[in-house]
């Protein structure tokens, strides 16, 4: 960043006017070489860099554009698939996509969408065809299961993440704050009664979120009398390999809830082995797709996070904030409550 460094002061140093720095910058040829350098050397001395969106906006104004324009944005497809994001089947990650998009249109930026692995290009070569393009800004969508993370070339650009903090990047990441999401989704459960809740996952999920949801339900345990955690449930998947596992897990350690991110998948394993939910056995989910589902658990609202994480994005475009930050800055959006019907009611 330039840190109050503007043209004019670049001019008052070189002793030149505003107009011959923006030409020496832009390497215009009406300005002889020996001063476009010796402009240039002041500038890179002071630190100066220029405002992404009052370049653009020169730019269209010499070539006669509507001024309103302002730089553009990529959206990042870092799934598998070049339709990964778009139509993922999880329908909280479709909407982050839908959130963010539709705020970029609100603040006039001009969202493009490009996928990651197009042409099974490298993140370099990817990094620079976007440079090329003059993209300013980055979102990343959650990158898929088991994949690293980008190694793209991030001083070109201003980047957040939709996606939980990555150990290996310190880039701007905003997600949901899985920790509470857990702990609410087990005080709403001890609320309605349930003292032996078990917590139910995948082993890709357990490690994807680095252990949050697990470290929500072990601390409720000590928050909440009389609640006994049962020893929690890791599987592969929720296929018909898991439901050996889920119906000894259930006989064993007898649990009256289940939190959990199986989902339907889940729900349908436990019902198959004969349990009814919810007079058997409750079933809570930690990641309900919409207010008003069937299953109860909490709402994420991903509309939400991909506003947030746009309005933080054209925050640092505009702030001119370009490269890996030293610190790592994670914003968190707090999961809501859905009733549903998979719990018993609270007590009246």
């Amino acid at each position: 960043m330039s840190h109050g460094i503007t043209m004019k002061t670049v001019a008052t140093q070189a002793g030149v006017t505003q107009a011959t720095v923006s030409m020496s910058l832009a390497n215009n040829p009406r300005i002889p070489p020996a001063t476009r350098e010796r402009i240039q050397a002041i500038a890179r001395k002071l630190g100066y860099q220029p405002n992404p969106y009052v370049s653009t906006l020169m730019r269209l104004r010499r070539q006669g554009k509507p001024l309103q324009d302002k730089p553009a944005l990529a959206f990042v497809c870092a799934e598998r698939a070049a339709d990964g994001w778009r139509n993922n089947p999880s329908l909280t990650i479709r909407q982050m996509r839908e959130g963010a998009l539709e705020r970029a249109t609100l603040r006039g930026y001009r969202a493009q969408e490009f996928w990651l692995h197009r042409d099974g290009m490298s993140n370099e070569r990817f990094s620079a065809m976007l440079h090329a393009r003059g993209i300013q800004g980055l979102l990343i969508s959650p990158v898929a299961e088991g994949d690293p993370p980008p190694a793209l070339v991030w001083n070109y650009f201003a980047a957040v993440s939709i996606s939980v903090p990555l150990p290996a990047l310190t880039i701007t990441t905003v997600c949901n704050d899985h920790y509470f999401s857990s702990v609410l989704a087990v005080r709403e459960c001890y609320q309605r009664g349930y003292r032996r809740p078990g917590l139910a996952l995948r082993h890709v999920h357990r490690h994807r979120f680095q252990g949050r949801w697990e470290a929500g339900y072990l601390v409720s345990g000590e928050m909440m009398p009389d609640l006994e955690l049962v020893e929690p449930l890791f599987v592969d998947d929720w296929n018909a390999d898991a439901a050996p596992r889920v119906a000894r897990w259930l006989k064993h350690e007898k649990p009256d809830v289940i939190i959990n991110l199986g989902g339907a998948p889940l729900h349908d394993l436990v019902t198959s082995a004969g349990w009814r939910i919810p007079d058997d056995i409750g079933f809570a989910w930690l990641a309900c797709p919409r207010m008003g589902d069937r299953l109860s658990g909490v709402w994420q609202n991903g509309r939400l996070t991909g506003a947030l994480a746009m309005d933080t994005l054209i925050s640092m475009v505009e702030r001119n904030e370009r490269g890996m930050p030293e610190q790592a800055t994670t914003l968190m959006v707090e999961g809501q409550w859905n009733e549903g019907r998979t719990l018993r009611p609270l007590p009246a």
